[in-house]
Order: structure tokens, then sequence, then C-alpha cells
């Protein structure tokens, strides 16, 4: 076998959770036989098995022997690489791993599947869980000769059944009557008005324990399909009215068309969406009917900011969760191309990159909605000094802000999947939470409007000191442009002010009284060729700041904005250097900024 293929074998065993598929693959269990662990069933078609597993997030967390991880007895995917459960029998019942060489799935005396063991210093075997035999009263009538049997079917459906019964094959029970937390197709999820047996969709804890998490979805006589808190019922924040049951097909498809592939703690998924036990953790997306962000929002009556792609709004949930819900201007797309660039959207989760917790894309509205940030936006903490509640960033803070956003964008650049290019760095799209750590928001949004030239430039007009010389060249877009704008975003940290502004400099007093753009940018590399650091910090901090430091940063944005964007460090490149783990030489003299400089000297000279 090929070193590469083996190399290849052993990341996927490396990474699959605890089974054994050594016992032949077989996809019924009749009465006698029992299913242990490292056997397992295996529906005809191979798509779907059955056995005893330890879930993925403790086989890697644990040690190798894995004492103190915990087995389930569950469904899963068969054939693709990735280990994916979609169903679960003892969720509340987790068997410790010393109890696993006597557990064991059989059949009982009067026809039941059960799962025993036994438990440490236990004589005789303990009842761990048990189907519940929906049709005991058909069953009691069926002679004694008959025999019961389960078998995994192609659906990824569990069947009990009766064989050799008058009825032929009568079901007695079946998992598609009990969903964990995944709804395949032919999943039932209701409620049976006349037993009152309800059929919901119920949240995991997390990768490890597969416990009933916090969030339900189930169908209610009075509201429709409804996501709710289990612990708060009156909390609802997903509903879909139904008037028959030719109403739920839309709501499937609109979960189908999402992407079934995110990855993430507290996953609940109905039908390939995915949606997590924590709201809007982890990637989570939910489809908000509009009624509800209008309700929510006040009628978009209080507004954050706003910039090339839409205007933001406050909002506020039911249960005082708050958001800030995006209307997107310009967005072209129809409902299945939007449904998708949400999706990839949502699959990006990282510290220091604002969290999407769902959308809408009804008609023609088109809105995101994105958790809170209670420290609003860079801008509003650097330059609106008028504000009297807004306390000046200490050196500690900004810096920190610097290293996170490098870090976004190195994950945007390197850590995604596909290349994310935010195309719109500036203080404004840079938001602070409670503790104020930063988080990039309006990335990928280029996506939503497109990519042509003339629209991303009409909507970049009042923010073009951010702006790359190749947006005005016309060649290709690359990350580079993003470095470019994180570079003059780092000229506003170190100063306090914007980098074009119509006042004199806080440092420095004007000879000439016809000087009145007081480009920021080109004092910062001259004084930095000059060794004279100190008067570019923001006065405010009152000389409190670690000049290193302040170096440092100067260093980066100086190398940022250099016109040829091959001149430029990768975001990566920045992160090591902020970090401490790479040293920076003094960068040159932009062409740009030299020409400015030129024509400055020339004017004063006159």
């Amino acid at each position: 076998m090929p070193l590469l293929y083996i190399l290849v074998l052993g990341l996927l065993l490396s990474h699959t959770p605890r089974c054994c598929s050594s016992a032949p693959a077989r996809d019924t269990l009749t009465e006698g036989q029992v299913l242990a662990v490292g056997n397992k069933l295996v529906s005809t078609n191979g798509k779907f098995a059955l056995g005893f597993f330890q879930p993925a997030a403790s086989t890697v967390s644990k040690s190798r022997n894995s004492t103190g991880s915990s087995w389930y007895l569950g469904i899963w995917f068969n054939k693709i690489p990735v280990f994916t459960v979609v169903w679960v029998a003892n969720r509340e019942e987790p068997i410790p791993h010393l109890n696993m060489n006597s557990t064991k799935l059989k059949f009982s005396s009067d026809g039941k599947l059960v799962i025993v063991t036994n438990r440490a210093d236990a004589v005789t075997e303990s009842l761990v869980w048990s189907t519940h035999i929906v049709n005991r009263t058909q069953s009691s009538s069926i002679n004694t000769s008959t025999s019961s049997v389960v078998v995994l079917l192609n659906s990824g459906n569990l069947a009990l059944k009766v064989t050799d019964s008058p009825s032929s094959d009568l079901l007695l029970w079946q998992s598609f009557d009990y969903p964990t937390d995944v709804g395949l197709p032919g999943a039932k999820l209701g409620r049976n008005k006349v037993t009152g047996f309800s059929r919901p969709f119920i949240s995991k804890k997390s990768l490890i324990d597969l416990g009933l998490g916090s969030y339900g979805m189930e169908v209610e006589n009075t509201s429709g399909i409804v996501l709710k808190r289990r612990n708060n019922p009156v909390v609802k924040y997903l509903i879909y009215a139904t008037s028959g049951s030719s109403s739920l097909i839309p709501m499937l498809k609109s979960l189908l068309d999402l992407d079934p592939r995110t990855k993430g703690l507290n996953k609940f998924k109905c039908c390939g969406l995915p949606i997590y036990d924590n709201l809007g953790s982890a990637g989570g997306i939910v489809a908000f009917r509009h009624t509800d962000l209008v309700r929510a929002t006040k009628s978009f009556s209080e507004k954050l900011g706003g910039g090339g792609f839409g205007s933001v709004y406050k909002g506020v949930f039911n249960d005082s969760t708050s958001i800030a819900v995006k209307r997107l201007d310009g967005a072209r797309q129809g409902e299945k191309q939007f449904r998708a660039e949400v999706s990839s959207i949502g699959l990006i989760q990282h510290i220091n990159l604002v969290k999407l917790i769902g959308f809408c894309c009804e008609g023609d509205h088109r809105l995101l909605v994105y958790e809170y940030m209670l420290n609003g936006s860079l801008d509003g903490h650097l330059f609106k000094t008028s504000n009297g509640n807004v306390a000046v960033l200490n050196w500690n803070i900004r810096y920190q802000i610097a290293l996170g956003v490098a870090r976004g964008l190195s994950y945007l650049h390197q850590g995604c999947r596909k290349c994310i290019i935010h195309c719109d760095i500036k203080p404004e799209n840079i938001l602070l939470d409670a503790s104020f750590v930063p988080k990039v928001a309006d990335f990928g949004l280029a996506a939503f409007v497109g990519r042509d030239f003339s629209r991303i430039l009409t909507s970049f007009r009042g923010t073009v000191g951010y702006l790359a010389p190749e947006w005005l060249t016309g060649v290709a877009i690359t990350p580079k442009v993003d470095v470019y704008g994180f570079g003059m975003v780092l000229f506003e940290i170190i100063s306090g002010r914007r980098n074009s502004s119509p006042e004199t400099s806080y440092n420095t007093s004007s000879k000439n009284s016809d000087q009145n753009i007081d480009y920021f940018p080109v004092q910062a590399i001259s004084k930095l060729h000059g060794g004279d650091l100190k008067s570019l910090v923001d006065p405010r901090l009152h000389g409190v700041f670690n000049l290193e430091e302040a170096e440092t940063v100067c260093k980066v944005a100086c190398w940022c904005i250099q016109d040829n964007e091959f001149d430029r460090p990768t975001m990566g490149e920045v992160v090591r250097v902020l970090e401490g783990q790479q040293d920076i030489d003094v960068p040159p003299m932009p062409r740009l900024l030299a020409a400015i400089t030129e024509q400055s000297g020339a004017a004063t000279s006159m």
C-alpha cells in the first residue's frame, strides 16, 4: 500500500469514534442473538449502521484507554468519513466504559428490544434502555410460535417486527417514532391528537454528552412547527404556521436547501439544518420570518449604523436576547443562492469574527441577524470624543484589538475552506464585545451584492481612505486589499483620530495656514524613520503606552500600505509579528506617501 494512503487512513482512524466493524455485516437481529460492543447491524444498502459507540469528542479528549468516557447505542452514516450519528437509544442513560464488556443489545422474554449490562458489584443484569411497544394489544393475539426481529432498514429506521404472523411483519416499534436531534427523510415529527403521543426533535447537550439539550422542535396545535426552549416553552425562536399536512413541505424544503456539513458543539439537526443547543453559537443558523424581525426591532426604529452593504438595527427577542439586524441593499440573488451564501458564512467560526445567528429571505427582503456587540464599533471609541460615556481606550486594549483583528482576517484568508476577502476593513466594521474583544463584522458580504467593480466601488464611497490602489487600477483583487485597509486602521488606533482630517494634528503645529489637511500616515512613516514615535501616539493616553509595541504597530502599518501588494505581508505574518514571534524591519516610504511629502514640502517653501 502506498505510504500516502497509509497516512490518510491513519488520520481517518484517529478521528473516528470508538466503534468496531469486525463483525459480519447484517441488517437483522433475531431472538436469541445479542449485539455487543464490536458488532453492528448494517442496512442492506450499506448506508446506515447500528452499534455501540463513544462520542467523537470524548475519544480525542481522553487518554488512549478512554476509561472516563461513556458509550451509547446508536445509528450512524456508514459510508461517510466523518462519523455522524443520526439516532441514539440511551441518551439519558450513557453506559460507563468499565461496564461495556458486559453490555449487550438483545430481546427480553416479552419480546422487547433491551440494552442490559452488569454494573459494578451487580449479580444480575441491569436494564439500561427498552423499546416501548405501541402495538402490544395487537401482538397479544399472536400465537406463541411467532418471533420478533429487529431490522435496520435502508432508510435508517430501526424497525421491530413480528414475523410469521397473520398480519405478516407486524410493526411493533420503530426508531422513526422516537427521533433524537436528526430528522431523516421518512422520520415523524408531530403529535397524536388521540393518544397525546409526541415526536419532538431535541438537541444534544454537547458532542460528548448526548443527553437532552435545551432546545426542541415539535408540532403545536395552535402555532404549527416551533423551535423553542425546553425549560421555557414560552420562548419560541422559529415558527412555521401550518394549516394542513401539505404546509410542512415548504418548511422542509427550506431546511434542506441549507448546507448540511456544519460542524460544531451542541448540534441539533433537522433534515440537514444545523441548529445548536446554544442559540447562535458555533455557526447555528435560524430562518426568521420578516414579521418576527420587524417585531424584534420595533419596526427597525433603533439604527446602530450603516455602510455600503446596508443599515444595521438593534433588536430584542422575547427572552431579552439582544441582536443586530442588517438589512442588505443590492442583494441580487434568488432565494436559493442567498441561502447558500448564508449557509457558507454560518460555517465560519472564530473568536474575532461576529457570529451570524440567522437570516430572513422573504420576497425582496434580505436580512442577516448577528449577535449584538455591547461596546459598539471601534470608531465610536477612537473618534467620537464628544460622547462623555465613551472612555478612552488604553494602550493595552488598543494593542489587543489590533492583534485580534489580525487574527480574524488571517482566519478569513487562510483558515477557511475558501478564501474570503472582506473588502471593507475600517473601524466601523470592527465591533467590540463587553470585554472589548474585537470582532470583524460584514465579512463575506461582498458575495451578497456581487463582485463586479462598479458595484463594489459605488458601495465604498465615503471610506475611500481604506481602499488599496488596486481598486483604482482594475487589476484582480486579492486578500492584500484587506491588508492595506488593516494598515490604515492601525494608524488610527495609534493616533486616535482619522488618517485624513480637516483638523490640525494633535501633536504638530502647522506654520502654513493653507494646510487644512493633515495626512497621518505621512507623519507616521516620516517620524518612524526619524526615531520620533512618542509624538505619534494619541495624546489622550498621556504618555502611558508601551513604546516598543507602538513601534511594532507603526512598522506593521507602514508595511501593510505599500503600493505594490507583493511588498505587503500576509495577515498570518502580521499576526506572528504582533505576537512577538517574528521580527520586522523598518519599511520603505511608499511612493504615494513620498509624493504627498514632496508636494507638502513644495507648498511650505512657497
